[in-house]
């Protein structure tokens, strides 16, 4: 049996719609359900191809089966296995979406397939969706728009017995631009209505491949870095332009004691983190969307780092040595304020000077005198070779002071040692003291783990960061992209009056901020994607109370009477104006369509003018007025009105007029207004009551 052509539409149609279903799946969820690529396979084959019946009978019996087996793997999963209980599901749903799509349909089976695939777009949501899937989202409004249309007209074809029509593209085109309607309500909706995250899935668990870790260590081996392009932070800028290249230090973590191998946090005493009077006054604000840690809650904002002010539903903290961190279970969004610029060299070098004299700069612990209690954790060292010491000191000899000797030891650094992503082979050959006098060649952690050891090693209190290193401007969003690859360690060293002082040992650094600022935009492709992320998290997923209380602020702007203006007369602005004239618009354009669709009275002219002044005469007469024209005559004749032969002169003649195309002269019109003043005339003479009409 060959179906319509109406039929096998809204079959390519539902088809259609369950594809973008599974798109919107993917989007979110990625392809972790094992049904995704037969189930999309067979989708595919469906939109060209539809089965006889005798070979639908025999895929009834398979599909039910694999139902089967899906539904008690399901509840065994639910049951024993400790999983993400919606993949098996959405395997279940995906088989159920197929089966259904190959079944012959019917009202029942229609019905079931927009459930299924309406289910399937739930199950999208359910993890955090991206931007595709709000272009997923609106081709399935549009499609399912269509997909209504279609079936509904085929579905009266059949109860009325007609062939089912066949539909132009024009009109389907028309039917999905409905779903703009629909589209419009449902954002208005949800800037009334913001969004309430679900818990589990409501934030991304990014991989830790490479990238920032919650603590720095010297003991990976055997292997190499590999770069991890995953996006950490988008920032923007409300204060401004972004700060050069050279000044993006994403402060994250800080590390005061180590062991020999690995960087970790102590209790340490509180301690100011600088002191401000001391450094530019010039702030800067970052506003900052932060993807989710898997190994740490910080919080980052440009070094250094003043403040954190909350915009999602997190509870910032600082901590006593300057780190910031924050509780909750949503996605990190917030204002970052920090120093914008470093104390200059001689300052730095004239505090540092005030504070040696009159101590002695020692080795090791017996430098701590002078040092404040709150820093001596800063001072701490593991066991070290004597050699280690030995280029301590012979760095800070000819040096009289901590910022020369800090100096001393960052540039011997950068210029004697490489800068490498290969892993050393073994155990042994990770150690420090081997990568300062045999390899001579690491990573970022390799030598900001030398520089603290060095500094504290002749009495400087210094400690080890953790954070990010540069980022790439994404010209399409306006704000700052910035990766797990930019993931970086550097140093901070105390200076009395300053606190602590940025210093970056790596010779990487300064080569990879060159090369990322002269990146064109271009060369990434991926930057458009990254906007449209951006741009969905921002006023999708992060809309919350205080984005919705800052657009209900704006929308009430123009009618806010300005300050100062509370006793005088309000007056007219030019925006009021306009926003009236568009209110009256919208409004004279509803009223013009309403009386469009429910007015019966044909367009002017003569022939109308007079059919419809016919017809009120026969209503005041009690005669019946209802149906079109030729139906108004036929009640007229089984009521044997009077004038019957003018009013049919009269009715016939309006009828070729309106939809004839006919011309009407002169003498035609002469005709008919005496036809219709001699219909009056009769019935005002009859003075009689319209009769009982045959049925």
């Amino acid at each position: 049996m060959i179906p319509s052509p109406g039929t096998f539409l809204h079959r390519r149609l539902t088809t259609l719609l369950a594809l973008i279903a599974v798109l919107a799946f993917v989007s979110g969820a990625g392809f972790t359900a094992p049904a995704l690529i037969p189930a999309a396979a067979l989708l595919l084959l469906g939109l060209v191809w539809n089965p006889p019946d005798r070979l639908r009978r025999r895929l009834e019996l398979f599909w039910r089966a694999l139902a089967l087996l899906l539904a008690l793997r399901a509840g065994y999963q639910a049951l024993f296995v400790p999983t993400d209980l919606v993949l098996p599901m959405v395997d279940l749903l995906l088989l159920l979406v197929v089966a259904e799509t190959f079944r012959a349909q019917d009202a029942a089976g229609e019905a079931r397939l927009y459930a299924l695939t309406f289910a399937l777009l739930i199950a999208a949501a359910a993890y955090r969706p991206g931007a595709l899937f709000g272009a997923s989202f609106v081709a399935y409004l549009a499609v399912l728009t269509v997909t209504l249309m279609v079936g509904q007209l085929n579905r009266q074809a059949r109860l009325r017995q007609l062939p089912q029509p066949r539909l132009p593209a024009r009109f389907l085109a028309q039917s999905a631009a409905l779903s703009a309607v629909a589209l419009a309500v449902s954002v208005v909706v949800f800037l009334a209505f913001p969004r309430v995250s679900w818990g589990a899935r409501a934030a991304p668990v990014s991989r830790t491949v490479t990238g920032f870790a919650d603590r720095v260590s010297l003991l990976g081996h055997g292997s190499r870095i590999y770069p991890n392009p995953e996006l950490v932070l988008r920032v923007e800028f409300p204060s401004g332009a972004a700060p050069p290249a050279s000044e993006r230090y994403w402060r994250g973590r800080s590390y005061d004691r180590f062991d020999g191998w690995t960087w970790s946090r102590t209790a340490a005493r509180a301690h100011r983190m600088i002191e401000t009077r001391q450094w530019p006054a010039e702030r800067t604000e970052q506003l900052v969307y932060q993807a989710t840690l898997r190994d740490a809650n910080v919080l980052f904002g440009l070094s250094p780092l003043l403040d954190v002010r909350p915009r999602s539903r997190i509870l910032p903290y600082r901590e006593p040595n300057g780190d910031f961190t924050y509780g909750g279970s949503a996605e990190p969004v917030y204002t970052a304020v920090s120093v914008r610029g470093q104390p200059g060299a001689e300052a730095l070098r004239s505090a540092a000077a005030a504070a040696a004299a009159g101590r002695e700069e020692a080795r090791g612990l017996a430098a701590t005198a002078g040092v404040p209690a709150a820093l001596r954790s800063y001072l701490r060292l593991p066991p070290l070779e004597p050699r280690v010491y030995a280029l301590a000191d012979s760095l800070a000899a000819a040096h009289a002071n901590s910022y020369d000797r800090t100096i001393a030891v960052r540039d011997w650094l950068r210029d004697n040692l490489a800068y490498t992503l290969d892993l050393p082979a073994t155990v042994a050959e990770a150690s420090l003291d081997h990568f300062l006098f045999e390899r001579r060649a690491g990573h970022c952690e390799y030598f900001s783990t030398a520089m603290a050891v060095l500094l504290r090693a002749v009495g400087i209190p210094a400690r080890n960061v953790n954070g990010f290193l540069g980022g790439e401007w994404n010209e399409f969003g306006d704000f700052l992209a910035v990766t797990q690859n930019q993931a970086h360690s550097w140093v901070e060293v105390w200076f009395p009056s300053y606190g602590w002082v940025r210093f970056d040992p790596t010779p990487a650094s300064v080569g990879a901020l060159a090369a990322a600022a002269a990146t064109p935009w271009w060369s990434s492709p991926g930057f458009l994607f990254a906007d449209l992320e951006h741009r969905w998290s921002k006023w999708v997923l992060d809309y919350g109370l205080e984005d919705q209380g800052q657009l209900l602020r704006q929308l009430s702007e123009p009618f806010r009477p300005a300050e100062g203006a509370a006793d005088a007369p309000a007056a007219v602005s030019w925006w009021r104006v306009v926003i009236a004239a568009m209110v009256l618009l919208l409004l004279a354009a509803a009223l013009r369509s309403r009386a469009s669709r429910t007015s019966d009275r044909p367009p002017s002219g003569a022939a109308s003018r007079a059919y419809l002044r016919l017809r009120r005469a026969y209503a005041r007469a009690g005669f019946p007025r209802q149906g079109p024209a030729l139906t108004f005559l036929r009640q007229l004749e089984l009521a044997q009105a009077p004038g019957m032969d003018a009013a049919g002169r009269a009715v016939r003649l309006y009828a070729q007029v309106r939809f004839g195309g006919k011309q009407l002269d002169v003498a035609g019109k002469r005709r008919l207004r005496e036809d219709v003043l001699g219909v009056e005339r009769l019935l005002r003479a009859s003075r009689s009551r319209a009769p009982e009409v045959p049925r």
